[in-house]
């Protein structure tokens, strides 16, 4: 796949996730020295100072809710885990199983006007949307990435996994120029 491509899909590496929610979420992710954005539906690298790495975040679903996504040996969320699993009081571990996918592509956009009712292209950055997508509850993160441009990463209960990805694939199999 390459910025080339009008539009591609591609399974998520392994990365591993994991949620955490209660009254002091965002201060646990603060102590480790994770990200904790300030506004709901909105994103930032997991790591404070990485303001450059895009792959491993930190999403903020609600006031007291974050989705976390971390590659590799994943010491942020281990640490998370860790401590949300102790006497860390009001920070709760929510257990994150979701099937990712990855759309991208000059067209991506195109994809998601034929399976979701939210303009994406008009979001500003940084921004997380739950939404239904072609009737499966999912979480999408809008990026661009240096070498492909225009990215979506998007989440979903493993149980719908196939279903979207196979959605998503035909759809993207029309438009003109596409890799799967």
């Amino acid at each position: 796949m390459s910025s080339r491509d009008a539009a591609w899909l591609a399974e998520a590496l392994p990365e591993r996730r994991f949620g955490v929610k209660g009254p002091r979420a965002a201060a646990a992710l603060e102590q480790l020295g994770l990200a904790a954005p300030a506004r709901p539906n909105t994103w930032a690298p997991l790591r404070v100072h990485d303001r450059d790495d895009s792959w491993n975040v930190v999403a903020r679903l609600g006031f007291t809710e974050f989705f976390v996504e971390e590659r590799s040996e994943a010491t942020g969320i281990a640490a998370l885990v860790q401590l949300t699993a102790g006497e860390f009081a009001g920070a709760y571990p929510v257990l994150r199983e979701d099937s990712a996918i990855v759309l991208g592509g000059d067209r991506a956009g195109d994809v998601l006007a034929q399976v979701c009712n939210v303009n994406f292209s008009a979001l500003s950055s940084r921004r997380v949307v739950m939404t239904l997508m072609v009737g499966a509850s999912v979480l999408v993160l809008p990026q661009v990435s240096p070498s492909d441009g225009a990215i979506y990463r998007i989440w979903c209960d493993p149980s719908f996994g196939p279903y979207l990805w196979e959605t998503l694939e035909a759809v993207v199999q029309k438009i003109p120029g596409s890799n799967r």
